[in-house]
């Protein structure tokens, strides 16, 4: 990886750990917040398993992303990243919607 030294290595490995161990429980309980909200405030919605899939994979990748920027010391990185996370989710089920049509 060129001149990176130990410590951006260390701090590189931390944020793919903290990244992944969140991504992995974020994704386990958004699914199950996302299935219970949707369902709950929209009479008659069943939601679709791969949209419920979608977002809480979203959500789940938002959350760990930022958190993993932060423990690394990167608060900046961790709002960029989080904000572009939330964008593309904005278009992910539109995009999913036109292509089933």
């Amino acid at each position: 990886m060129g001149n990176i030294s130990m410590d951006n290595n260390l701090i590189i490995f931390i944020m793919g750990y903290v990244d992944n161990v969140l991504l992995i429980v974020g994704i386990y309980y958004t699914l199950a917040s996302v299935e219970t909200y949707l369902e709950t405030y929209f009479e008659n919605y069943k939601a679709s398993p791969v949209v419920l899939a979608s977002i809480s994979g979203g959500l789940g990748n938002t959350f760990s992303d930022g958190v993993g920027f932060l423990v690394t010391g990167q608060l900046e990185w961790a709002l960029y990243v989080m904000f572009g996370c939330l964008v593309g989710m904005l278009m992910v089920v539109p995009f999913m919607e036109w292509v089933k049509r």
